[in-house]
């Protein structure tokens, strides 16, 4: 009999994600926000009691880096309450009836002055901007909590569909395909792992209901430059559109402080479940090449 597994944010780019590639594998119930406020501490205890479910996956957050900018320090602010208080309620009620819980967050929880190599799940946090502080104090309380839990950090997720918001590969391609020139920071290390990756990641994790702290992503890194230029190759589109700027002025008229090392080490997870479940980069741009030959990404 398939696991039963309640999924908050599951509207979003990583939730539809795993919700549509493992919709055969599991049986998943996800409320939309109209349906279940995760804020409702009581509506989510009512709902993950009467789900049935045996795990739960937090996808739901806001991530709008720039928007939660604008409400620094205020914990009365949506961006502090989704991704701090809903977390701490959903983690509360995961350890009132005993469900495990897999909760979603983020490089943004460091501050990006590692540069010898990737954050990995040992380094200290010291987020820069007021969303990576919301994601490190949602960490603290779901830690807390004392539920049966994986921490997952994840890291630019990108896909060749799911959720009408587009991520960086999608808008990458988009520019290109309508000879737009792109301009792109070409000393910033990110590792952008494509959604697919993630979410069978999680689902090994579900599967095993393993505990602790994991960084999963691609399993090396790149720049955004690089990152452009190699989605132009793999598409035959004009790489001399893909222009370089340094982090320092790409940064410099943004409101949020943005990570100039925005990477992760997913060594430990690779490890534990095997290389076969992550991949590198330009592997990564392979898959989403396939897949958006093979279906619409409007």
């Amino acid at each position: 009999m398939a696991k039963k597994i309640v999924i908050f944010g599951g509207a979003g780019l990583v939730g539809s994600g795993f919700i549509d590639l493992n919709k055969d594998v599991f049986e998943i119930v996800s409320p939309t926000i109209e349906e279940l406020d995760i804020l409702e501490k009581q509506a989510v205890s009512k709902f993950i009691e009467d789900s049935g479910c045996s795990s739960v996956i937090n996808f739901a957050a806001f991530t709008n880096v720039e928007a939660a900018e604008a409400q620094k320090e205020d914990k009365n602010g949506m961006c502090y309450r989704i991704n701090a208080i809903g977390a701490k309620n959903v983690a509360e009620v995961c350890k009132n009836f005993n469900k495990y819980l897999i909760h979603i967050s983020t490089e943004y929880v460091f501050d990006g002055t590692k540069a010898d190599s990737p954050y990995n799940e040992e380094d200290k946090q010291n987020p820069v901007n007021w969303y990576g502080q919301t994601k490190y104090f949602a960490e603290q309380l779901v830690l807390e909590s004392g539920s049966l839990l994986t921490l997952v950090r994840i890291c630019m997720p990108f896909s060749p569909f799911y959720e009408p918001k587009k991520d960086v590969a999608r808008f990458f391609l988009e520019q290109l395909r309508s000879g737009e020139e792109i301009v792109a920071i070409e000393d910033q290390k990110i590792t952008p792992t494509i959604v697919s990756d993630i979410a069978n990641a999680l689902k090994v994790l579900v599967e095993a209901e393993k505990t602790g702290i994991y960084h999963v992503c691609s399993t090396n890194f790149t720049t955004p430059f690089e990152f452009a230029k190699m989605i132009a190759a793999k598409f035959g589109l004009d790489m001399n559109l893909v222009k370089p700027i340094s982090f320092a002025d790409y940064n410099k008229n943004k409101q949020a402080k943005l990570l100039k090392n925005s990477w992760l080490d997913p060594a430990k997870f690779v490890m534990q479940f095997g290389g076969n479940i992550l991949h590198s980069v330009r592997e990564d741009i392979e898959i989403f090449k396939q897949a958006v030959d093979g279906r619409s990404i409007n």
